[in-house]
């Protein structure tokens, strides 16, 4: 599709500095790395950096045209064309859904936010729907997924992709055919005005906790932020079981379609599995779902609740239920026998609670944990944390989680304030050797939770961004155990 510089800002408030506004343009970035010969180069002043110190390596790799919200900014790019507008971030919005065609208003965009569950939700919905026969895709942590198959590419690790990335693939992924996308709605990604653009069918309303809060200065700020996905969807699935989701719901002139405790109900609870009761008006339906976790039954009926007010029938949605299956370092077991060991991407006070309350009703033996507190994150959540473990766990290792810029050992000390000295409870500040020591307390019936990482595959330390993966170094750290007791044998 071709476009000038005048077909991105004739709809918007914009002051034109210099240079011609009908130049030919190829694409808008935000990334002066990704800039190529003929894009448009957005200005976004960020937390840690300011895009207008890039000016000029965006030039130089092609950038025919600046927009900026800063007039002093047209000094850097005197012989390129220059414009300013009053928000760099919506802007970027508009033209990046603009210059491909506006494509989300031709898929069904479902958009997912809460603070716990996105991940898992955004998966069951598209399992659903791609089982009914629906060409389905799936945007979010993990990355993009087409029909349940990931797609590797270098895509953005956000949780909410940028307004340019997503519109980009929203065009790739109508050419492939795909009717229906779900998206992860972090609060940044919201408050970054990353969706303000995309036109969404159905928002659907998980749960409020705690998260983010140094990225939003305070809960009301980050409250804000999700609520900003009941504006942008013209319809709502919503928790009723959560108390603030429950009040804005009720607010809302939207339409709407609840879930929650009433809906789907426990019937018998399996280390691998779980039985389930749908009520739906005067029907019941009885189904087994292959893997545990109390707190997956509220995201169950999430993904239920939203394929149904698709106008498709619970009679057709409910044969495929126990197909269902929980995406990577979800409660994902990597050891089943003669002991348990799972992952999990538990990192906020809340997911850790639901996590390790699970763990605890199906471990015969003593639940062990392994967990760490991100670095130059919101310090307040970690003695919490720190807490809830020590309610669950028989035996807890506290260790790092991506440190980043902090003291790991400051950290750990941080989650353990509130506790007690106890021989159970070890700083170890090495992730890989707290697993090890875990591994080897193990007994037959044990649990071994670590929590925190779950799919993750880096470390972030320092200014170092390092491989590092629970998986593979349970796996590797379980076979040399096995190996060296066969040979003591």
């Amino acid at each position: 599709m071709a476009f000038v510089i005048a077909d991105l800002i004739k709809d918007w408030p914009c002051t034109w500095l210099h240079g011609s506004f009908n130049e030919w343009i190829r694409g808008v970035k935000e990334d002066s790395r990704d800039v190529q010969t003929g894009d448009v180069f957005i200005v976004i002043k960020g937390r840690h950096a300011n895009g207008a110190a890039y000016i000029n390596e965006a030039i130089h790799n092609g950038a025919v045209c600046i927009i900026s919200e800063n007039r002093e900014d047209g000094q850097f790019c005197k012989d390129v064309a220059f414009g300013i507008v009053p928000n760099t971030r919506t802007f970027l919005s508009h033209a990046s859904s603009r210059i491909h065609g506006n494509p989300s208003e031709q898929l069904h965009i479902v958009a997912v936010t809460g603070t716990n569950g996105k991940t898992t939700v955004s998966h069951m919905i598209g399992q659903l729907l791609t089982f009914l026969g629906y060409h389905t895709a799936v945007i979010g942590t993990l990355g993009l997924y087409v029909n349940g198959e990931k797609i590797i590419e270098n895509f953005p690790s956000l949780t909410t992709w940028s307004a340019s990335h997503l519109h980009q693939t929203f065009a790739k992924l109508l050419a492939m055919n795909v009717t229906h996308v779900i998206i992860e709605a972090s609060s940044m990604g919201l408050a970054q005005h990353r969706l303000d653009h995309c036109s969404i069918q159905q928002g659907v309303f998980l749960n409020i906790g705690h998260d983010h809060l140094e990225d939003h200065k305070g809960i009301e700020a980050y409250k804000k932020a999700k609520c900003k996905l009941l504006h942008l969807s013209k319809k709502i699935v919503v928790n009723e079981d959560d108390p603030f989701w429950f009040e804005k719901a009720k607010e809302s002139n939207k339409e709407n379609k609840w879930f929650g405790k009433k809906h789907l109900i426990l019937e018998e609870l399996k280390p691998l599995s779980m039985t389930l009761k749908l009520n739906d008006r005067d029907r019941e339906y009885l189904f087994e779902v292959g893997f545990s976790g109390v707190y997956n039954i509220s995201n169950i009926a999430a993904a239920i609740a939203t394929v149904h007010q698709m106008d498709i029938p619970m009679s057709s949605i409910t044969p495929l239920l126990p197909r269902l299956t929980l995406p990577a370092g979800r409660f994902q077991y990597i050891i089943k026998e003669p002991f348990q060991v799972v992952i999990d991407y538990a990192h906020t006070p809340e997911a850790l609670k639901h996590v390790l309350s699970s763990a605890a009703q199906i471990t015969a033996g003593n639940l062990l944990v392994i967990f760490g507190c991100g670095g130059d994150r919101d310090q307040s959540k970690r003695s919490e944390m720190g807490d809830i473990a020590a309610v669950y766990a028989k035996y807890l290792w506290v260790t790092s989680d991506n440190p980043r810029s902090e003291d790991p050992l400051k950290i750990c000390q941080q989650v353990i304030k509130n506790l007690p000295v106890s021989n159970n409870i070890h700083i170890e500040i090495d992730r890989a050797s707290a697993i090890e020591q875990a591994l080897r307390s193990l007994k037959p019936g044990d649990l071994l939770c670590i929590a925190g990482k779950g799919h993750e595959s880096t470390q972030h330390i320092g200014n170092q961004v390092l491989p590092f993966s629970d998986e593979q170094t349970v796996r590797k750290i379980f076979s040399s155990l096995s190996t060296s007791l066969n040979n003591e044998k």
